[in-house]
């Protein structure tokens, strides 16, 4: 800032900075000052979608723009791809195989197929979780503003609004967006290194079983990291020559990545430092109409941020806690990160292998560093791009260490280390780029790769720990096989788990909890015949030293409601139940109370005048 304060500016540049400084003012007022919580919430639900559109049709006619610059380049590469492209489609087609396409992360992937569907349906931002069948119509009632950012659920719908409402839409977006992500990691990584490089990068991560998890769920950890490459190779074109299009596509870019995950948003940082050295480059300030909203752009962000600090009811705290971050959860994360990251365990979805190979390209990359430093070289753009992105990705990781449920060992958290490992990645193949000037270092890395998929990953892809071990999917999916076996027939489930997923199979639900309170309305309805048949879901658990199961106590149902059991299964320590609902007997009146004489005025009362 020091050295771009000393060339001279324009009055036109003078103009724009002005009016930067003012966006980003109004930016921090409206978002953090103005709008209370509440209100915040009510506009992201009622205006998200049409946000999110705006933006997204401004990202594209922007991308129009400069492809159309750079038509003999992709062009080329269209006729002529290469056999990069086909590593590229072998590795894609390798990670979609190694894992079933199926929800993975319970119930979170439901709720964001749940927002899409209610925004392909609304155009609101909400997740529904009750809906009816009324003469014909599935009317979708009670939604709620979720947590998560909402531009990956804005893509979801946007496919149900072009292909048709199907669940399997979810899983054909993750696949284009993993075969996205791995051709933007081969093009940056080329340029770091080259052609062999790109591919081993490549290699590097398509082998690792974390990464084909994702890209066979409903979790928007692909979008993520589509993304946040498709941001830094924008971030690249633009270092590399600057222009007014480019930078307004990377502007729009580095919003939706803020929209893409919760932190996210931290590679916001990365791009204004790479803005800022552009301008010095140039010696002049560039701010197209775009730049200069950009500010404004990141108000729904900062809305929705203070709507969810505002619910502590949306951070699903465990019990005890109290805070989302703090230094009180670092230990156990830090213990649990060190344990993921090099265990040979095929418990785990993690890679060794990877892990080794980035912490010696770490450890290169610091040695660099402090020698760069002294001299203070210029970085090339790639190496510019890289290192900010790096640190970024880093700083991010770290952060993470201090959030409660980031424990890399919990199959559900292990998610949150493919920004590392993409960081690791790219770490590995500069090391190894440069060892291969003096030794066959690339073709010793692709001989370890081919070693540790025959060791350690296709084991643990056997295996499938990760679906096979979730209970919860499997209850489900038990309790929705059950339901399809019966009879056609209007039919209203009662869920001890959640409601969301019947919702999107289309099949009237209630929660267990909301149903112990509705008894005479379920008579109501079981009387007209809106529903033929209540079937309601009940955990067992064990009661008596002898192993004897009884009804969980939460889902214990008032003694009026009259039971059949029609199935019992077991999943690991749980067994689950269904019965059908018989009757809902009146409750009996009760009793009346003894009426209470008159008290008897006393002698030194007054009559009222």
């Amino acid at each position: 800032m020091k050295r771009l304060s000393q060339f001279p500016l324009d009055p036109d540049a003078r103009k724009r900075l002005w009016l930067f400084a003012l966006s980003g003012a109004l930016a921090v007022v409206v978002g953090f000052v103005a709008i209370s919580p509440r209100m915040a919430g009510w506009l992201i639900a009622g205006a998200g979608y049409y946000y999110m559109l705006g933006l997204f049709s401004l990202f594209v006619f922007f991308a129009i723009r400069v492809a159309r610059a750079r038509q003999p380049v992709w062009r080329e590469w269209l006729r002529r791809p290469g056999w990069p492209a086909l590593a590229i489609l072998a590795a894609t087609g390798f990670a979609l195989w190694s894992d079933p396409f199926q929800q993975k992360v319970l119930f979170d992937e439901y709720v964001l197929q749940a927002t899409a569907y209610h925004m392909h349906l609304t155009k609101e931002v909400g997740c529904v979780i009750r809906a009816y069948d009324l003469d014909g119509t599935w009317l979708l009632i009670d939604p709620f503003l979720d947590k998560r950012p909402f531009f990956f659920t804005f893509l979801l719908s946007l496919m149900h609004d072009l292909t048709g409402y199907r669940l399997v839409n979810v899983f054909i977006l993750n696949s284009a967006l993993t075969a996205g992500f791995l051709s933007l990691t081969y093009w940056f990584a080329r340029e770091l290194t080259n052609r062999i490089g790109g591919v081993l990068v490549v290699a590097l991560l398509a082998s690792m079983p974390l990464l084909g998890q994702n890209a066979t769920g409903g979790g928007m950890e692909m979008h993520n990291l589509a993304m946040l490459m498709l941001v830094m190779c924008l971030a690249l074109l633009y270092y590399r020559a600057p222009d007014a299009d480019r930078l307004s596509l990377l502007c729009l870019a580095t919003v939706l990545l803020a929209e893409s995950r919760y932190e996210s948003v931290i590679y916001a940082f990365p791009i204004a430092l790479i803005i800022l050295a552009s301008w010095w480059r140039m010696q002049r300030v560039l701010l197209p109409w775009v730049a200069l909203l950009t500010p404004l752009l990141l108000i729904p962000y900062a809305l929705h941020d203070r709507f969810v600090t505002a619910s502590p009811l949306l951070w699903q705290l465990g019990e005890g806690q109290t805070v989302r971050f703090s230094t009180q959860y670092l230990a156990d994360n830090l213990r649990s990160t060190g344990e993921f990251l090099f265990s040979l365990s095929t418990a785990y979805a993690n890679s060794w292998y990877l892990s080794v190979l980035g912490c010696a390209g770490l450890a290169y990359f610091l040695v660099c560093a402090a020698r760069w430093w002294r001299p203070r070289r210029p970085l090339s753009p790639v190496q510019t791009v890289a290192v900010l992105f790096g640190a970024a990705i880093a700083g991010s990781f770290a952060m993470l260490q201090f959030y409660y449920w980031s424990r890399l060992t919990d199959a559900i958290a292990a998610r949150f280390a493919l920004p590392a490992y993409l960081l690791m990645a790219l770490l590995a193949v500069v090391f190894i780029h440069r060892l291969n000037f003096r030794w066959p270092a690339m073709r010793w890395a692709f001989v370890g790769v081919a070693a540790y998929l025959l060791v350690s990953a296709l084991p643990a892809m056997a295996h499938r720990f990760y679906t096979s071990q979730n209970l919860v999917m499997q209850e489900v999916d038990w309790e929705h096989e059950f339901i399809l076996s019966r009879p056609a027939e209007p039919r209203l489930f009662v869920s001890n788990l959640s409601s969301i997923p019947w919702v999107l199979w289309r099949i009237p639900s209630l929660i267990i909890g909301v149903a112990k309170q509705r008894g005479d309305q379920l008579r109501y309805h079981m009387a007209q015949g809106t529903f033929h048949e209540v079937i309601v879901a009940q955990a067992l658990r064990p009661t008596t030293p002898n192993g004897k199961f009884g009804v969980d106590p939460d889902d214990l149902l008032p003694a009026n409601f009259r039971l059949e059991t029609l199935a019992e299964r077991r999943f690991g320590a749980r067994m689950a139940r269904l019965s059908r609902l018989i009757a809902v007997d009146p409750e009996p009146p009760a009793p009346a109370k003894a009426a209470t004489p008159p008290p008897t005025p006393s002698a030194e009362a007054k009559p009222a005048p």
